[in-house]
């Protein structure tokens, strides 16, 4: 029997027609002519899978940073920025404005192709998708106010974005206005340039109260520029990521390139590797559930405590759990008696051999190719094997019902209010500020003290050992990106802008 193959042949015909039409476009225009991108034209050619892989790393460690410092300063502050700019300079020099010009166009030539690569990677799940959108708008918006004003407007042109500037006779008749809907003085009304565009691109700083509508016309000052533009280009990202994961199984043909596309989204964690070297043999079975109750992460002591109540666990769960403790510096020896004493309260001796004993030994690199396997971080987690009925591994800010999730923090000891805004957190999708947040009060500390978010279990394991031996304060230290409160959740759910 014969299946009709045409509908793929025409989605393929289709893509590769698109890809034409694309290398004669961007043939006609400057090849990355700015050092700001709104990514409308995807690159043309062709590059190594060496290139390739070299890139997309670079791309994900960037986004990186641009997460953590968020976190551990105030959007616009001065620290933010000298924390961004020596951060990036490291990795990305052409974001934080410090690429020499002699690898200015090889820079931006990275810096497209890395975003497009990353494009296909993270449009798999709304949760990576979210994560990249908000990254790639917040560095975009980082670049954008480090650019010069005639940078600025050559980009709006280049990129034909409709927005026109307000003559100097208009901003005298509308000056007092201009100055009560902006919240500027006079003086600074009459230093400023303001530019008019349609008012429904410009929803966010009506809502706001920052602009003046006069006419159908939103009349925006240049420093709010960045809140329109970073808009389109998140509405622009959206659009094109969903239109890229439905033609994703014909790109999936190419078999080099799928494999790349999920460890991307998989991996995306950048940070230590917990493989258990250097911890080996410190941690012994009996202390499992002391360490468990003090410096467990959830996602880990749920695990814990249903191994404890059935005396078994599924494949998933223990692997999970299973590399956690060999990071934590749990031995084979250790792990293979811990195991064994919970698993034979239900099974007899020679059933755990033949069943479970071989991946034991395989996780920690003494079967099959020998491998030294790391734990797992949340981004795997999270992105890859969700649990099934029955299951416990996974993550408990996005794998559980928020009601049950709110049951077990007040369980763990969390008020009412401190539940309700880690629960708004994982409605919001920010699993790892909700952890950061539970990590925080579980540990009786300041909001915001810790100054880092958690993207590794076992990086929540060992900053809760620093903090219960006083080798970390619990005060706070540092400026925070972000309040804790159920409306900052909505705002940033909604609006990634921050005011300064």
């Amino acid at each position: 029997m014969q299946f009709d193959s045409g509908s793929s042949r025409i989605v393929r015909h289709g893509i590769r027609s698109n890809a034409t039409r694309m290398k004669i476009s961007s043939s006609e225009r400057p090849a990355y002519s700015s050092n700001l991108q709104m990514y409308t034209v995807p690159p043309s050619e062709e590059i190594s899978i060496e290139e390739f892989d070299d890139i997309a790393i670079e791309r994900v460690k960037a986004l990186k940073v641009v997460e953590d410092v968020k976190e551990r300063y105030t959007w616009g502050s001065s620290e933010f920025k000298v924390a961004m700019t020596r951060d990036l300079s490291k990795i990305m020099p052409i974001a934080a404005g410090t690429c020499m010009a002699v690898d200015l166009e090889q820079a931006r030539r990275r810096d497209v192709i890395g975003h497009f690569i990353l494009r296909l990677a993270f449009c798999r799940s709304p949760e990576s998708t979210k994560w990249l959108v908000t990254q790639e708008v917040d560095l975009f918006r980082f670049r954008f106010m480090n650019e010069s004003q005639t940078r600025i407007v050559k980009f709006l042109k280049e990129n034909d974005i409709n927005l026109e500037v307000v003559d100097k006779s208009e901003q005298e008749e509308l000056m007092a206005d201009l100055a009560a809907s902006c919240g500027l003085s006079i003086d600074q009304t009459i230093e400023t340039d303001f530019w008019k565009v349609d008012f429904t691109s410009a929803l966010e700083l009506v809502r706001r109260r920052r602009v003046l509508v006069r006419r159908g016309y939103a009349y925006v000052p240049f420093d709010d520029l960045v809140v329109i533009v970073s808009a389109m280009l998140r509405a622009n990202m959206t659009a094109a990521m969903a239109r890229a994961f439905k033609h994703l199984a014909v790109v999936e043909e190419e078999g080099r390139l799928l494999p790349r596309l999920a460890r991307l989204a998989n991996n995306a964690y950048s940070g230590k590797q917990y493989a258990g070297k250097e911890s080996d043999g410190k941690v012994t079975r009996h202390m499992i559930d002391q360490l468990c109750s003090s410096s467990f992460p959830p996602c880990m002591r749920q695990i814990h405590h249903r191994l404890r109540a059935d005396h078994h666990l599924r494949h998933g769960a223990r692997r999970q759990y299973g590399l956690f403790l060999k990071a934590i510096g749990l031995s084979l020896d250790e792990a293979m008696m811990f195991m064994r004493e919970e698993f034979t309260k239900k099974i007899d001796s020679d059933k755990f051999e033949k069943q479970y004993a071989y991946n034991i030994r395989h996780m920690y690199g003494k079967e099959g190719r020998r491998v030294e396997y790391p734990a797992f971080p949340c981004s795997t987690i999270i992105l890859s094997n969700p649990p099934a009925a029955g299951d416990c591994h996974g993550c408990p800010f996005k794998h559980l019902d928020h009601q049950l999730l709110a049951q077990r923090l007040e369980k763990d000891g969390l008020n009412r209010n401190q539940v309700n805004q880690i629960v708004n957190y994982s409605k919001a999708s920010a699993f790892d500020k909700a952890c950061t947040r539970f990590f925080e009060y579980s540990h009786k500390m300041d909001e915001g003290a810790l100054g880092q978010l958690i993207t590794h279990p076992n990086s929540y394991y060992e900053l809760s050992q620093e903090v219960l031996s006083g080798a970390r304060s619990k005060s706070t230290h540092i400026q925070q990106s972000h309040s804790l409160s159920q409306s900052s959740v909505k705002k940033e759910e909604n609006f990634s802008d921050t005011e300064e």
